[in-house]
């Protein structure tokens, strides 16, 4: 009896053990996939953190190809072109690197830029409200209005950014290359509408049933990319948003765009051919010099 006894706490410990280890498992996930936690009980900070991280931008305009600089190593330097210029003449090889090069650093500076409000609205969401400024109050105001939500859980996943190669291939299709007119009297990358009167635009050439189409101007190709993560955070993009959450992996991600081209399934089986042609995984190792952070 004692002998069945021994066997019984032995396998008891064993059992207790593997559901210890599994629960751990579980746990780690969880935090690999970035789930939003479940809060139970309020800590209240006696000081409230202030970010006031900066990212130095360095403008340039470009006059002929050589211009673009060409990065030889993952670092790079956060240079915001503020014009564009064609680059047809090019070989297609030379081409199709100026072009990746003209527009990658644009990429990582509207990534930072997002990185470092998301960062502040996660500091807030743990910080009691009555410990908020007024400028906390406003800061969060603008996000609310433009990402369209007013739950800040939902606002700090809107502000989440996905690869660099699928912003890449979808430059590259969404322009033609560069070659397109509102890329280069605009540094409109992704053919972004306008519908405001008031706003920088320029005029399409055609119409849509009757009607003129307009297009946005903007000051600079990451205030272009600016304006396609909010297209992508508030838009109909809710799968897309949701996969990002579970992995970084451009070839999965991009089968949750269906909704932005009107070729659906099409669109996105080019985006992962492109892809995977033009070898653009390499670029979402990038990233910006930390000299400039």
């Amino acid at each position: 009896m004692k002998k069945h006894f021994v066997t019984f706490l032995v396998l008891t410990s064993a059992i207790f053990a593997f559901d210890d280890a599994y629960l751990k498992s579980v746990e780690a996930s969880l935090k690999e996939y970035d789930v939003e936690p479940v809060i139970y009980k309020k800590t209240v900070q006696k000081k409230r953190i202030t970010h006031n991280n900066k990212i130095t931008v360095v403008n340039k305009k470009i006059k002929k190809p050589s211009d673009i600089k060409i990065f030889t190593n993952r670092k790079i330097k956060p240079i915001n072109y503020t014009n564009t210029i064609s680059l047809k003449k090019l070989e297609v090889s030379e081409k199709k690197q100026k072009f990746f090069h003209m527009i990658l650093p644009a990429i990582l500076i509207s990534k930072e830029r997002l990185r470092l409000k998301r960062n502040r609205v996660l500091s807030l969401r743990s910080t009691p409200k009555e410990l908020w400024s007024n400028k906390d109050r406003k800061f969060l105001t603008d996000l609310y209005t433009k990402y369209k939500t007013e739950d800040i859980n939902k606002l700090a996943n809107r502000l989440k950014t996905h690869p660099v190669s699928i912003i890449l291939a979808q430059a590259a299709i969404e322009s033609g290359w560069g070659e397109s007119r509102f890329f280069k009297k605009a540094n409109n990358i992704f053919g972004m509408w306008s519908v405001n009167k008031h706003e920088p635009r320029i005029r399409a050439l055609k119409t849509r049933n009757g009607k003129a189409i307009y297009l946005k101007k903007y000051k600079s190709l990451s205030d272009s990319i600016d304006d396609y993560f909010v297209l992508i955070g508030r838009g109909a993009y809710k799968s897309f948003r949701k996969k990002r959450n579970i992995t970084d992996n451009p070839l999965i991600l991009v089968q949750y765009l269906i909704n932005y081209c009107e070729l659906r399934e099409k669109y996105t089986k080019k985006l992962r051919n492109f892809i995977v042609s033009n070898k653009l995984r390499k670029f979402d190792k990038f990233r910006i010099d930390e000299r400039y952070l």
